[in-house]
């Protein structure tokens, strides 16, 4: 017999990547003799939305789809002189 009681709705939201910056004002930065200063925080795998508990939604083959995604931020500054 034909069923659908394995169907699933395979649909899902995910955040992969994300960085946000913020370069300071030439009049704030100049009194400290810097020509360029830049704060950054940057995410990768930050979130996903699914109907699937405990696999990853973008693997195609399920017997490593149990391994989790691994989340990882960074924070920075970058100086010119």
């Amino acid at each position: 017999y034909i069923s659908t009681y394995w169907k699933r709705n395979g649909a899902y939201l995910r955040l992969k990547n994300l960085t946000i910056g913020y370069t300071l004002p030439q009049k704030v930065i100049k009194k400290a003799g810097l020509s360029n200063v830049r704060l950054f925080a940057s995410g990768v795998n930050l979130f996903t939305i699914t109907d699937f508990k405990y696999l990853d939604p973008e693997s195609g083959n399920y017997t490593w789809a149990f391994y989790p995604q691994q989340r990882t931020f960074t924070v920075g500054l970058d100086l010119s002189f």
